[in-house]
């Protein structure tokens, strides 16, 4: 039996898990400069409010029914902070949320093998002078700032891009665990994601990192 669909409306910090109906179906004819795909089964949109068009849609049920249990859903889900307004995916299958800071700021996410996905933010204000205010750190600074407590005394820095305003690096810490993190600079503030695992797991966290990277976004979609 076909399924027909003909529109959808997605709210602000929304997504759409579609647990029986691909992907690869469903995104014809939107540009791809509104969504982003998560795994297999979850959209992202990077607007807030919008009509998508699906036009008419026809899957057949034997198709779907074949699905296995990870291809029906799997376990992405997002976390938006409102204090700093940047959202962020992650698989919850993986990494389990332990709740808010107290301040706001961010939240830590831990897995059961040793990973850790942690997400923050911070104003970078340090006075008011000249009728602006002072900058505490550049972005450059806040980059070796974060490489230092990461890698510590005996890691090291195996790749490292700074552009004018975002910075993504990663590495190691010399004792069996690497580390990417993202940093991006927003006027006053900076927000970012460190995620660190253990090196045995590299290939399995390399997909987990390349997804949270491209959804990792602002209240502005950046």
């Amino acid at each position: 039996m076909p399924i027909a669909i003909t529109a959808a409306r997605i709210s602000d910090w929304k997504e759409i898990s579609w647990s029986r109906i691909s992907i690869s179906a469903i995104m014809f004819d939107v540009p791809s400069s509104i969504y982003s795909t998560i795994g297999k089964n979850v959209i992202y949109f990077k607007q807030k409010t919008f009509l998508l068009p699906l036009c008419a849609l026809f899957l057949y049920m034997p198709d779907l029914a074949s699905a296995s249990p990870r291809q029906e859903n799997d376990g992405w889900e997002i976390y938006a902070n409102v204090r700093f307004q940047y959202q962020i995916c992650y698989p919850s299958r993986l990494l389990k949320p332990q709740g808010e800071s107290d301040n706001s700021d961010g939240q830590r996410f831990l897995a059961s093998d040793g990973g850790e996905l942690a997400v923050f933010g911070w104003n970078n204000i340090s006075g008011f002078a000249h009728g602006k205010d002072e900058l505490e750190a550049s972005l450059s600074e806040a980059v070796e700032q974060a490489i230092s407590a990461l890698k510590g005394s005996e890691g090291k820095v195996t790749y490292k891009v700074i552009k004018k305003k975002w910075a993504v690096f990663s590495g190691d810490d010399g004792q069996k665990k690497e580390f990417y993190a993202k940093i991006i600079q927003r006027d006053d503030q900076f927000i970012s994601f460190e995620i660190t695992y253990p090196s045995s797991r590299h290939v399995e966290y390399q997909k987990v990192v390349e997804s949270i990277a491209k959804c990792f976004l602002n209240d502005k979609g950046k």
